[in-house]
C-alpha cells in the first residue's frame, strides 16, 4: 500500500482512511471500521454498512492506524472500540461478527483488549 494510494486524513476532529483505487477515491471514517481482513494481497475493510477492498499489506496498514486496532490473527486486524467480548480464540464484535484469534496472538490480543477497556 503506497502512501499515494491510501492514507489517514484528519478533518474537523474526525479521522478517515482514504482509499484511492481504480473505481475512485473513498473516504471511510476510522470510527466506523469494524475490522480489516487480509486475503493474499487484498485488504478488505469491514464497516457496519459496507465492505471496501484495496491492494496493500498489513505491514503498511499498521503504520497508519493507532492502538485501537489490534492484529488478532494473521488475517485480521480488529477495531477494539467495536469489540464486545473476547474468549479463547474468538473475538466478538458489536455487529455480531466473530473473528478468530490465533493461538500465537491470543496473549497480545488479550492484553490489548484489557488495556483498551480501562
Amino acid at each position: 500500500m503506497s502512501q499515494k494510494n491510501s492514507f489517514i486524513q484528519v478533518n474537523g476532529g474526525n479521522e478517515y482512511l482514504v482509499l484511492s483505487r481504480k473505481q475512485g477515491t473513498t473516504r471511510i471514517k476510522i470510527d466506523d471500521i469494524l475490522y480489516f481482513e487480509k486475503e493474499l494481497r487484498i485488504i478488505h475493510v469491514y464497516t457496519e454498512d459496507d465492505i471496501y477492498s484495496f491492494y496493500g499489506s498489513f505491514k503498511e496498514l499498521k503504520k497508519m492506524i493507532d492502538k485501537r486496532f489490534c492484529r488478532c490473527h494473521n488475517s485480521f486486524i480488529v477495531n477494539l472500540n467495536k469489540t464486545v467480548h473476547l474468549e479463547r480464540y474468538e473475538i466478538h464484535l458489536v455487529n455480531g461478527a466473530v473473528l478468530s484469534v490465533s493461538q500465537r496472538r491470543y496473549s497480545h490480543t488479550k492484553k490489548s483488549f484489557l488495556r483498551h477497556l480501562c
